[in-house]
């Protein structure tokens, strides 16, 4: 069976998608328009599902896809925002979510809502102090069994876990982003798993 196609999901409006085939010209779609072999099946929410070569998956906005065809281990593709930031499709412990990618962090910090969503037990963690843009606060520390962006997955990750008032979008700290090369490439920001 041929390899798939790199797909980077660029955009959605409404039920239109803006794709861009093996780094060509991003091109909009409508739901059963073909585009270089690849057809866009659906949209859901901030993600499409597409099909090649009799072959199904799906996309995130901002992410690039290969299929999982990449030799060396898991590479993701994020693209920036209008406002230069650049979120992530991904899961914690199997439980979907966004990211924000933040550098600033030093660990991934999650609301408490989707800690409790992705199993993640509270009771028993240590409490921290820890500086956020309101001030200080306190936040549980925990060990995730599972973080993955993309192609991209990482076993037992350091994290935070904050009241939904004080988190309200989930942080892409260093304690995962130490286990992947960066690399940003004009609007684009490429990550590439190490081990």
């Amino acid at each position: 069976m041929p390899a798939l196609a790199g797909v980077t999901l660029s955009g959605l409006l409404g039920e239109k998608a803006l794709i861009s085939v093996d780094g060509g010209p991003p091109k909009v779609l409508s739901v059963g328009q073909t585009h270089q072999g690849v057809t866009l099946l659906a949209v859901h929410g901030q993600e499409v599902e597409i099909e090649e070569n009799g072959r199904r998956r799906s996309v995130g906005l901002g992410f690039s896809s290969s299929g999982g065809q990449s030799a060396g281990g898991g590479r993701t593709v994020l693209v920036a925002d209008a406002r230069g930031q650049f979120l992530a499709n991904g899961e914690v412990n199997g439980s979907s979510t966004l990211f924000l990618v933040d550098t600033g962090a030093s660990l991934v910090a999650l609301p408490r809502s989707l800690a409790e969503r992705a199993g993640v037990r509270l009771d028993g963690a240590a409490q921290v102090g820890v500086s956020t843009a309101n001030g200080v606060t306190r936040a549980h520390k925990v060990l995730l069994n599972t973080l993955r962006v993309g192609e991209i997955r990482a076993n037992l990750v350091e994290a935070l876990v904050l009241e939904d008032r004080q988190l309200r979008v989930p942080l892409l700290g260093m304690s995962f982003l130490n286990r992947v090369n960066m690399n940003r490439e004009g609007e684009q920001l490429i990550l590439s798993q190490r081990y």
